[in-house]
């Protein structure tokens, strides 16, 4: 039976600095290009027309974020052991599972998209054209989900073609960016693009997937797929509490975008979403580390056990502790000039944005190694406490600042609201990590 890449029996920094390299120039790559096709959305629109296109696209991500499953975790978490002693049926078993997860994703985001269109419609002033491109463009960006496909790829340790096809995604917005800036630049044409960079890679990587690896699927049978969890113990909870996992993450991401809309101006909350923009441009290439170290953490504790596995931990901290360092130091350095310079003036109010939500993505850098060792060692929940003590941070900050404030202060006291919470869900993240040691110990 082929498979994607034979697994050297290399050095596990050496295995994660490789990957990560692949990851990183992904993600290298779409931070440069998203700064070029970013401006050229924003100088052609303008901020209040952006800060539509941020609204509507946001919407989008809500629902895919809140509908997907995090398959790739889970093909990583319990394919690894039967990948190492070569149970291909019981491989074929976790993939039937992971693609009836991806259906069921389909179908809840579907519904969600109808009731959240129809409940922001009036608020935000969606036309009836509007709403049915929205709810078309959102469902295909349901269907354009990439983590099964993803976590087959970087489970057989091929981080090289994973990268190469995430890399296509900013590649095909900056193309089809140019394309509509040049043909006449319209909120409708730039989401198509966004939609359609996220859908043409998924159908390239399920080509590759398909065609080099074969599972034997004819052995098991697609109305049973919910029979077979029964061959990994705690399947459906992990699914369900990194689900939550990453709905919560939502809130300091795309969920408050909306709130900004809805509490402060449209423009504000395109402020918003530029400064978010920005803060990740860079935090997308610490990204890259982490998610390396989370499928090599995984293969050495199945392989010699957490002893072993738990010298990583320490080599990962110094990584992202660096990065997010390096981060707020860019931002407060350049972050000014680079904003007037790519944005141009009438983008420079989202400067204080950029700072706030930049230094939130430092924090959340910073304590990046805790999440996938905690997830690895069976404390899925504790990573949602965690997540769910920040949001609930963060919601208790924004209910006690939004309402005292109005347009851009209001959008202001969104981003303090998103820090803090940032830095109550890295804290909480640190102190498990503390306590499952002891535990092990």
């Amino acid at each position: 039976m082929p498979v994607f890449m034979t697994i050297a029996a290399r050095g596990s920094g050496k295995r994660i600095l490789q990957n990560g390299g692949w990851l990183l120039a992904a993600k290298s790559v779409g931070a440069l290009l998203s700064l070029v096709y970013l401006a050229l959305i924003a100088r052609s629109l303008g901020p209040e027309l952006f800060g539509g296109f941020a609204l509507m696209f946001s919407f989008a991500q809500i629902v895919a974020g809140i509908a997907a499953f995090q398959t790739w975790q889970l093909l990583i978490r319990y394919g690894t052991q039967p990948l190492i002693d070569k149970q291909h049926g019981l491989l074929a078993k976790l993939l039937m599972l992971c693609l009836g997860l991806d259906i069921a994703s389909v179908l809840l985001g579907t519904a969600l998209a109808a009731i959240g269109i129809l409940l922001l419609a009036g608020p935000f002033g969606w036309s009836a054209g509007a709403q049915q491109i929205l709810f078309a463009l959102t469902v295909i960006l349901l269907l354009s989900s990439r983590s099964t496909p993803t976590g087959l790829l970087r489970l057989f340790d091929n981080f090289k073609l994973a990268a190469l096809i995430d890399a296509l995604v900013p590649i095909l917005r900056f193309f089809g960016v140019l394309l509509v800036y040049f043909t006449g630049p319209n909120v409708t044409g730039y989401l198509i693009i966004w939609v359609l960079s996220e859908a043409v890679p998924t159908i390239v990587i399920w080509g590759f997937v398909l065609a080099q690896r074969r599972f034997p699927l004819a052995d098991v049978n697609p109305m049973h797929w919910h029979l077979y969890a029964a061959s990994f113990q705690g399947f459906f909870r992990y699914a369900l509490w990194s689900s939550l996992g990453s709905t919560l993450r939502l809130l300091n991401q795309q969920v408050i975008v909306v709130v900004v809309g809805l509490f402060a101006t449209v423009e504000a909350a395109g402020f918003f979403r530029l400064g978010h923009q920005l803060g990740q441009v860079l935090a997308r290439i610490a990204d890259g580390i982490a998610l390396a170290f989370f499928v090599e953490f995984a293969r050495v504790d199945a392989v010699h056990g957490d002893a072993k596995a738990q010298p990583l931990i320490g080599k990962t901290l110094a990584l992202t502790l660096l990065s997010a360092a390096a981060i707020l130091l860019i931002l407060l350095a350049a972050g000014r000039p680079i904003l007037a310079w790519v944005f141009g003036d009438d983008y420079l109010p989202a400067f204080p944005f950029i700072m706030l939500l930049g230094a939130a993505a430092a924090v959340q850098i910073g304590a990046i190694a805790f999440e996938p060792v905690l997830m690895s060692r069976g404390y899925a929940g504790r990573v949602i406490l965690a997540h769910l003590a920040g949001a609930v941070t963060m919601v208790i900050l924004l209910a006690a600042l939004l309402p005292k404030s109005t347009g851009l202060s209001a959008g202001l006291g969104a981003g303090a609201a998103a820090l803090g919470g940032a830095l109550v869900s890295a804290a909480a993240m640190a102190v498990a990590y503390r306590h499952s040691n002891r535990n092990i110990k």
